[in-house]
């Protein structure tokens, strides 16, 4: 369902950062979970958990969305307010 997309190589933006490359490895994850759902037939309710989980990494990705974690993480590596 999600191999590929009609995407070729040149359409590709390359990910230079760690973290966001983990991250994206985390969203397919995800996603292929909700794959794995839709064909085994589970319910919308159940899908939209892992739907809702790959929308938090991308966004953590983007800026949108800053889990206490990262900004514990950003505290405890940088000297911020100083």
């Amino acid at each position: 369902f999600f191999e590929n997309a009609g995407l070729v190589e040149q359409d590709a933006t390359y990910l230079s950062n760690a973290r966001h490359i983990s991250l994206i490895e985390k969203a397919v994850e995800s996603l292929q979970a909700v794959n794995q759902g839709l064909e085994l037939g589970m319910p919308v309710d159940l899908l939209q958990v892992d739907l809702t989980r790959t929308w938090e990494i991308l966004g953590e990705i983007t800026g949108d969305a800053a889990p206490d974690e990262l900004i514990t993480q950003l505290f405890s590596q940088f000297c911020l307010g100083k």
